[in-house]
């Protein structure tokens, strides 16, 4: 009798982005409503432009507070709400989420201010797409999507190092990270254009809001991408 075998990685992507699909359609309505309100409705430009202010005069500390707070905190919280989704070790994965978004916030305000380097910091459709194609085809496929995959498994398999190292033999890219990829691109390859439609200070807040319901996504995926460590 032959054996189960496991789920292919493109399958579970796939699977995960059709489930996903009008979640991730709703978010990025939602963003592209915000990104039109600020440039049209002048109440949203106020208060986002306050909000930009805060984050141009303590990059580091917002980074890591707003961060944090929207991806790591608040999709706690919802998670708390639903049984199917309740982690095992609630106050571990607390500790997990909030530092590991609050880490990765600061990583990103940095990628993002290397961007304004090499390409500028000005909205114009050249800049933008420039943007959009560097953090897509290389911050997310050489650092973010690997490094979300990995700490998202390692922590689901309860800091268990054998069972880490089992992930990380070879093949450990199609197992663990392309099933993020597929889902990553269908919210953030639109995500992307918006924020980066943004002012520079702008950028991160914006960016957050979407990564508050992408945190959500990375725990459902991860689901699929488990690896037996036996």
């Amino acid at each position: 009798m032959s054996t189960p075998t496991a789920v292919s990685p493109w399958t579970a992507g796939l699977k995960a982005a059709r489930d996903n699909f009008w979640p991730s359609v709703l978010i990025l309505v939602s963003a592209t409503a915000l990104v039109v309100s600020y440039y049209h409705a002048p109440v949203v430009t106020t208060w986002l432009n306050c909000i930009g202010d805060i984050n141009r005069q303590y990059p580091s500390g917002f980074a890591f507070w707003c961060t944090a707070v929207t991806a790591g905190l608040i999709p706690w919280c919802f998670r708390m709400l639903w049984p199917a989704l309740r982690p095992h070790h609630p106050f571990w994965d607390l500790f997990h989420s909030f530092f590991w978004w609050a880490f990765m916030g600061i990583i990103v305000r940095y990628f993002y201010a290397l961007q304004s380097l090499c390409f500028g910091a000005e909205v114009s459709v050249e800049t933008v797409v420039k943007k959009v194609l560097f953090d897509q085809l290389v911050f997310t496929v050489f650092c973010g999507a690997p490094f979300n995959a990995i700490s998202h498994f390692w922590k689901d398999a309860d800091w268990d190092l054998g069972r880490l190292r089992s992930a990380m033999a070879p093949g450990w890219y199609r197992r663990l990270v392309l099933p993020n990829l597929l889902p990553n691109y269908l919210v953030w390859l639109p995500g992307t254009l918006l924020f980066y439609s943004m002012p520079a200070e702008l950028q991160l807040p914006v960016a957050n809001c979407i990564g508050c319901f992408w945190a959500l996504m990375c725990v459902r995926i991860a689901k699929h991408s488990e690896v037996d460590g036996k």
